[in-house]
């Protein structure tokens, strides 16, 4: 290819030419003899299949009559096809019956027989299966093997014939190229020519002439354009060289006042400014930003030096002054240490790899004298005029006073949250306490109507039939049939009996009772023990288990007061969260919506629970047909110390929003106004999102 660049035009349109056109003709060629050589295969597959069946179909008597001779006789007529190599005919047991070999041919080894229909060509020969049959039964397969000799002396011809054509038609591709390139050749040549001549001479007067009005003439055009153009542009230079020195002592001056600028900006802007290279490297940095690290070094230094370091410091930390001359160039760990200074390199470093600046990201620093450094720095890539990254500069306010005031907040916030946890807790454990004694009164009815029964039993009555059979047990049998007394016994057993059986079912009931309101009681004990015990700890529930849960906390108090639960549960995935937090905003939920109930005077009390699951997100809904909310009070439904109950603290709600946010959830309201209930939502992620509980 290296040598094709440096030839003429037109020994390169001679060459493309005879090229394109014998790629052309080789393939035209190729095509032709393939063609030829299946043609060839399929016909000869033909021919030797019928004659196959025909032979087949001769040997099938043979075959039937179990006489070999016939068959080899039979075979022997493929003598006739000088093609034939050898044949072999199969009975019906697959065993070889006849066999037929040309004189010429290797010691034929009869190959394992196939009885389906098939055909393979090897390098030099065919071989084909075909089944015999007589009335539609199998009896027996032929297999023939024929060569390929006619093939290759055919495909021969056609490579003789093929090659003749090819090279005449080269031949006359050539002689038509000589003369045709000329066309395209000439103008370009002429072209060329003039081209010479005025970059010789410099007389960009000249013009070429213009031959043609396809692409070459236009190209002849566009040169004489240009011409034109550079004529042009040769008098406006002139021009512009007598302009030159003025522009070029206004734009000295415009750098000198943005030079004055960046040194105003650097010099007394309160924030830190940094211009560092591709290696990290201070190339510039702003007065503030040296006293900065000025303090820093000082630091390290004397934390390195405890002895010398409070006397006396090294003359580049001695002033700002000198130290500004000596950070120039040297890196973060030249003042930080190779530690710290590892972390803003990896900041850099990701900059300079991706062009993405880090925008506003808190940087703290802790001196060894104990001394804490916040910092909000942005930090943007350094680019050159052509957009290339050049290093990297950055911008740095302290927020010391900032950070001092959020650790105010946060410590007044976790008072606010540790008074509403408690008093959501109280929320919760009045509840357990109230369902607690909701049962004690089922178990005291229980115990009361046990004692009824036993004080009023029957069983004082069989005392007395006892001392009248022991007053006649010596006469025992005369006082049971003779006795009025005595006949009536069996029968007042008999009632007795049956009396005594009751009175034991139904005890036996009020103590099944009793005891199940005792495991109730210590269910529920139980339950907000362990709830209580994992408070804090994130675990991996089922959402729908946990609903479950506070239903059973409050199921005597919403039974008590005829309220009808509705379940709208759909199938979602466990999550992982602080079942105690989760319980105690449900727990306050129901409690609600059950006061809602009540205060509403409605006789169709009905509270609806849903678990659903969309966007990534699972959401519990406690719908109540009670009072509702108006409008004005939806704003202020969690706000701590609101409350629109009476004898109510403001804290069930307010603290159920501040666990729902600390979960990474959230806690809303829906209502349309008063009389038309309300819909309490909590919504919790299906994922816990990493450092949502720290």
């Amino acid at each position: 290819m290296r040598r094709l660049k440096n030839i003429s035009i037109r020994t390169k349109q001679t060459l493309i030419i005879m090229l394109t056109s014998s790629v052309v003709l080789l393939l035209a060629c190729a095509a032709f003899v393939t063609y030829d050589m299946v043609t060839f295969r399929r016909e000869l597959v033909e021919n030797v299949a019928v004659l196959a069946e025909a032979v087949g179909n001769n040997c099938a008597a043979a075959i039937d009559f179990n006489d070999p001779k016939s068959a080899r006789e039979t075979l022997s007529a493929l003598r006739a096809n000088g093609n034939i190599v050898s044949a072999c005919v199969y009975s019906r047991d697959d065993q070889v019956f006849a066999i037929y070999q040309r004189e010429d041919a290797a010691l034929f080894v009869p190959p394992a027989r196939l009885r389906n229909a098939s055909m393979e060509f090897t390098s030099d020969e065919l071989h084909l299966f075909r089944p015999i049959t007589q009335r539609g039964e199998f009896i027996g397969t032929i297999f023939v093997a024929s060569d390929l000799k006619a093939g290759s002396a055919k495909l021969m011809r056609s490579i003789g014939i093929v090659g003749l054509v090819f090279l005449g038609s080269l031949l006359l591709a050539f002689l038509l190229s000589r003369q045709l390139q000329r066309l395209i050749s000439g103008p370009i040549l002429h072209l060329l020519r003039t081209a010479h001549t005025v970059a010789a001479e410099k007389n960009y007067a000249l013009r070429a002439v213009k031959q043609s009005n396809d692409e070459l003439g236009q190209l002849v055009d566009g040169f004489n354009e240009m011409l034109e153009q550079i004529q042009n542009r040769d008098t406006s230079l002139q021009t512009a060289r007598d302009h030159l020195e003025i522009r070029v002592e206004e734009r000295t001056r415009e750098l000198a006042y943005q030079s004055d600028l960046l040194e105003t900006l650097m010099n007394r802007s309160p924030d830190s400014i940094f211009f560092k290279d591709l290696q990290s490297r201070f190339v510039k940095v702003s007065r503030a930003e040296v006293a900065s690290l000025l303090r820093i070094s000082q630091s390290y230094y004397r934390a390195a030096n405890p002895i010398d370091g409070n006397n006396s410091l090294p003359p580049h930390l001695a002033s700002v002054e000198e130290f500004e001359k000596f950070v120039i160039g040297k890196s973060d760990a030249d003042v930080y240490g190779r530690d710290r200074a590892e972390i803003f390199g990896r900041d850099e470093e990701e900059i300079m790899r991706t062009g993405t600046p880090i925008i506003g990201k808190t940087e703290k620093t802790v001196c060894p004298d104990g001394h804490v450094i916040w910092l909000l720095t942005t930090k943007m890539p350094w680019r050159d005029q052509d957009g290339n990254i050049m290093g990297t500069f950055g911008i740095s306010k302290s927020i010391i006073d900032l950070k001092e005031a959020e650790l105010k907040i946060e410590a007044a916030h976790e008072q606010l949250m540790e008074a509403s946890r408690l008093g959501g807790m109280a929320e919760v454990a009045t509840n357990v306490l109230h369902n607690v004694g909701n049962v004690l009164n089922s178990v005291n009815i229980s115990a009361s109507l046990v004692t009824g029964h036993l004080k009023n039993s029957k069983v004082s009555s069989l005392e007395k039939v006892v001392a009248l059979l022991r007053e006649h047990e010596s006469d025992l049998e005369t006082f049971i049939t003779s006795d009025p007394r005595g006949q009536k016994l069996s029968a007042y057993l008999a009632q007795l009996s049956a009396h005594l059986i009751g009175e034991q079912a139904a005890t036996l009931k009020e103590l099944d009772s009793l005891r199940e309101n005792i495991e109730h009681i210590k269910e529920i004990v139980a339950m907000q023990q362990s709830f209580a015990k994992v408070s804090g700890v994130r675990e991996t529930v089922d959402v729908r288990a946990l609903v479950e849960d506070s239903l059973r906390m409050n199921a005597s108090s919403l039974g008590r007061h005829g309220v009808e639960l509705v379940r709208e549960f759909e199938d979602v995935p466990p999550i992982e969260v602080e079942k105690h937090k989760v319980l105690q905003i449900l727990v306050n939920l129901l409690r609600n919506a059950k006061h809602a109930c009540d205060d509403s005077g409605r006789t169709d009390k009905r509270v609806t629970l849903r678990v659903a699951n969309g966007d990534g997100r699972i959401r519990i809904s406690v719908a109540d047909n009670g009072v509702g909310i108006p409008a004005e009070n939806l704003t202020r439904i969690f706000s701590h110390g609101f409350t629109t109950r009476k004898g109510g603290h403001g804290f069930g709600l307010h603290s159920g929003a501040l666990a729902a946010k600390e979960m990474d959830g959230a806690l809303t309201v829906h209502s349309d106004g008063p009389g038309q209930g309300s819909t309490f939502t909590l919504e919790l992620p299906c994922q816990a999102q990493e450092g949502a509980y720290e």
